[in-house]
C-alpha cells in the first residue's frame, strides 16, 4: 500500500502544479511583506533577506543546501547569489495561501528568475516553486521555513495542467 501511495504522490508531482485561476485572498500585511522581501531579494542584500526569517527559521535552497537560523539563511542565499542569482531579476507571485489559525500562513508561490544561469550554462528564465510557512508578529510577517524547488518535467504524453 505504501508503494502505491508513493507512486501516486510522484505522479502528482510529475504532472506539475495546478492552481486556482483567481488570485488568493492575501492579508494586506503579508502582501506588503512579500513586496519588501522581493525588493530586498533583487538587491541581493544578504543580511536584509535573512532578516525576513524568524531567528530559528530554515531555508533549503534549490541546490539542496540547508540553512538553519538567520546565519544559515545568509550562507545559503549568499551562495545562491554567487552561483545563480547575480545579475538576475526575480518575481515572486503568491499562487495559494492557507491560513493555519490566526498567525500562520502556508503559501505556494511561483518564482520566476529572469536572466538566470541555467544548469546547462545558458541564460534564461528559471521557474521555481516556493513553499513558505510564515508567521504573523503583530502587523508584520516572518518566514519560518522556505523551500524553493523546481518541478520535474512531465512524462511524455502527459496533458498540460494549466
Amino acid at each position: 500500500m505504501r508503494f502505491v501511495t508513493a507512486v501516486a504522490a510522484l505522479l502528482a508531482l510529475a504532472t506539475g502544479p495546478t492552481f486556482p485561476a483567481a488570485a488568493p485572498s492575501l492579508d494586506p500585511a503579508l502582501a506588503e511583506t512579500w513586496k519588501k522581501f522581493n525588493a530586498a531579494f533583487n538587491r541581493f542584500d544578504v543580511k536584509e533577506v535573512a532578516a525576513f526569517w524568524e531567528k530559528d527559521g530554515t531555508l533549503i535552497g534549490p541546490t539542496g543546501i540547508w540553512g538553519s537560523g538567520r546565519a544559515g539563511v545568509e550562507n545559503v542565499y549568499a551562495t545562491d547569489v554567487e552561483k545563480i542569482l547575480r545579475g538576475t531579476t526575480s518575481t515572486m507571485t503568491v499562487q495559494t495561501v492557507r491560513m493555519l489559525g490566526h498567525d500562520l500562513a502556508f503559501l505556494d508561490l511561483e518564482h520566476a528568475v529572469e536572466g538566470a544561469r541555467m544548469p546547462d550554462g545558458t541564460t534564461g528564465t528559471m521557474k521555481l516553486h516556493l513553499v513558505v510557512l510564515a508567521r504573523r508578529h503583530g502587523k508584520t510577517w516572518q518566514w519560518v521555513d522556505v523551500r524553493p524547488y523546481a518541478f520535474l518535467p512531465p512524462p511524455p504524453g502527459t496533458p498540460p495542467t494549466k
